[in-house]
């Protein structure tokens, strides 16, 4: 069963309808989480065959990302690592923030890192306490995950809407394509690889821009992030982005280069303080002490136990011998 906000896309629908056996549209955009939560709520009043896997607070979601995108990325990093180069950041719009803690590996790895965190503009939670409905599909806002080690987390960035929409028009249309390769100089077989990122992998790119361009840093430092998903989930959306402005034509490409790419600035973003940092933590209190069922308790030891995350990423090599004991039960590995 998956529970997602009514306005995602039509692709995504499709494709859950595939692989689940029932799906249920709550109302909103991407930035309707608690709507969500409160269906989640409803199914365990209401039904008694159902197990609530809540992405935003189940801290496997946080093993599993600090164990393996973490590791991924700096092996990625050291394959392609020349003399002099440093990883000199990690960024890594919110969602669930499961990526976040591929983040407090990498600065396990290399200290000098820095973390920082995206989400929407028209929708700056982490960034101003704020709220509001964005399109940037992938991240779930006006609340902070229960599983986003905060602390830990040097930046917020906020990636306007109409910067990740208008840029993946550009990456998937033929004229966007040959714009990138005959006018701004794109390797074509680089251009051929821009369709893996859909809008939150567009944002996420975003956010390596802006912090490399605030941080001012050079050819020889490497900002990471991922690829959430890519573009075949957002077909529709590249037809509603022609419908509302007309057909893509080179002007249209040079103007969207020039503007969403070339033009990103260092604008709507943050350098966490230590007090910072508390208040975005803070922000956990109003949902999932008040309407979650977390304790005051729990949430200050995430604050104050300087063991509590440590401890959880450390759960990993108990959770991988009950994988093993579930494959060796169930027999799947060896029939493949």
């Amino acid at each position: 069963m998956a529970i997602l906000p009514a306005e995602m896309s039509k692709e995504r629908f499709d494709w859950l309808s595939k692989i689940a056996g029932e799906v249920i549209a709550t109302p909103g955009c991407e930035s309707n989480v608690k709507e969500i939560f409160d269906k989640t709520w409803e199914l365990r009043r209401t039904r008694d065959d159902v197990v609530i896997f809540n992405q935003f607070e189940e801290m496997g979601n946080c093993i599993w990302h600090y164990q393996v995108t973490g590791n991924a990325i700096a092996e990625a990093f050291e394959s392609i690592k020349g003399e002099g180069d440093r990883l000199a950041g990690a960024c890594f719009t919110s969602g669930s923030a499961g990526t976040m803690s591929a983040g407090d590996l990498l600065k396990e790895k290399y200290p000098h890192l820095k973390l920082a965190v995206g989400e929407a503009l028209q929708c700056p939670t982490l960034l101003e306490n704020g709220f509001g409905g964005h399109r940037i599909e992938g991240i779930g806002d006006k609340h902070v995950p229960w599983i986003h080690n905060v602390k830990n987390t040097d930046m917020v960035i906020d990636i306007d809407d109409d910067d990740s929409q208008n840029l993946l028009r550009l990456f998937n249309s033929e004229e966007g394509k040959k714009y990138l390769v005959e006018k701004a100089g794109v390797p074509a077989e680089t251009v051929e690889q821009l369709s893996l990122m859909g809008i939150s992998g567009i944002a996420n790119m975003l956010c390596c821009i802006k912090m490399a361009k605030y941080y001012e840093l050079t050819e020889h430092d490497i900002v990471a992030t991922v690829c959430t998903d890519s573009a075949i989930m957002y077909e529709s959306r590249i037809k509603e982005l022609d419908e509302q402005q007309g057909a893509y034509s080179e002007l249209a490409a040079a103007y969207d280069f020039a503007k969403h790419l070339q033009g990103v600035r260092t604008d709507a973003m943050l350098e966490l303080s230590y007090q910072d940092r508390k208040r975005v933590h803070n922000l956990k209190y109003y949902t999932w002490v008040e309407q979650q069922g977390k304790t005051y308790e729990e949430i200050n030891q995430q604050w104050y136990d300087e063991h509590y995350w440590t401890d959880m990423h450390e759960q990993a090599a108990d959770l991988d011998k009950l994988i093993n004991a579930f494959n060796e039960k169930t027999g799947v590995l060896a029939e493949l």
